[in-house]
């Protein structure tokens, strides 16, 4: 009962459940890391198709896929339905921002990262069955944009009286959906835009991550805190909220100059 009360945020003592799994994940990242630089892998297809960036890399991404990859057989050779996954997703997503809401912000962190790998499961098990359609594309895309919105709006709740922590909430919320929503509509318009920071995989990242960790931070620094502020997982909250909006801003520039051009050079009727 203590180690799911510490799971939950409810005491001040050390979240023992966020240092044994970080370390777990630490030393399976560098076990990884050392093959991959022994055996001279590169990114795979899907990784070198969707892109790295500064926040997240090859190498990490290339790690969950190893992780998420026998699972996702498994369940392809179970037959299981790839919108299993998303609905698991989608529970685990309002789940998270139900748990945020309350201040249990460990507990939201862990939620949201396996509602993350819910997500990433779905797409694998469709392409490995063979079964990927468009109408599973955009019931994952609704998916994704409710999820996400789960945890910030959770978030939002827990930081009602910090106006400022919420604000900032807020803009990060912004941003994640005008990244999505700008990739949507130059997918539309058949056009390319820069790839950019923050995407979906960086922002589940450094949301979920920064919400999983930081009790280990706030044990040290906010023992006598009523209500803590978690500064890890506002530090996470704020890369997004920055660096979603910018390259929302950036895309958006791109793709209207690259539409004056196409319309100045489309004949006229």
């Amino acid at each position: 009962m203590v180690q799911w009360w510490q799971w939950l945020g409810g005491d001040r003592s050390t979240p023992t459940t966020q240092i044994w799994l970080a370390g777990l994940v630490s030393v399976a990242f560098a076990a990884f890391a050392i093959r991959a630089s022994l055996t001279g892998r590169g990114a795979s297809a899907r990784i070198q198709k969707q892109g790295s960036s500064f926040f997240l890399g090859h190498l990490p991404m290339e790690f969950g896929y190893w992780i998420l990859g026998p699972i996702g057989k498994l369940a392809a050779a179970l037959r299981l339905s790839p919108n299993l996954f998303s609905w698991s997703c989608l529970i685990l997503g309002a789940a998270s921002g139900l748990a945020a809401a309350l201040g249990s912000i460990g507990l939201a962190g862990g939620l949201s990262i396996l509602s993350a790998l819910s997500d990433s499961l779905d797409g694998m098990v469709a392409r490995t069955r063979g079964v990927a359609s468009d109408a599973g594309e955009v019931f994952d895309a609704a998916v994704d944009r409710y999820t996400e919105f789960f945890l910030l709006a959770g978030l939002c709740v827990y930081y009602r009286f910090e106006p400022s922590a919420m604000a900032l909430v807020l803009l990060a919320l912004l941003g994640s959906f005008m990244v999505s929503y700008s990739q949507a509509k130059a997918e539309a318009m058949q056009m390319e835009i820069p790839k950019g920071w923050m995407r979906r995989p960086e922002r589940a990242a450094y949301l979920g991550g920064g919400a999983f960790l930081s009790p280990l931070l706030t044990n040290l620094i906010e023992k006598h805190h009523p209500i803590p502020m978690h500064y890890l997982l506002l530090f996470a909250v704020a890369l997004v909220a920055v660096f979603a909006n910018l390259t929302a801003i950036v895309r958006f520039v791109a793709l209207y100059r690259a539409l004056r051009r196409r319309d100045r050079t489309r004949p006229r009727s």
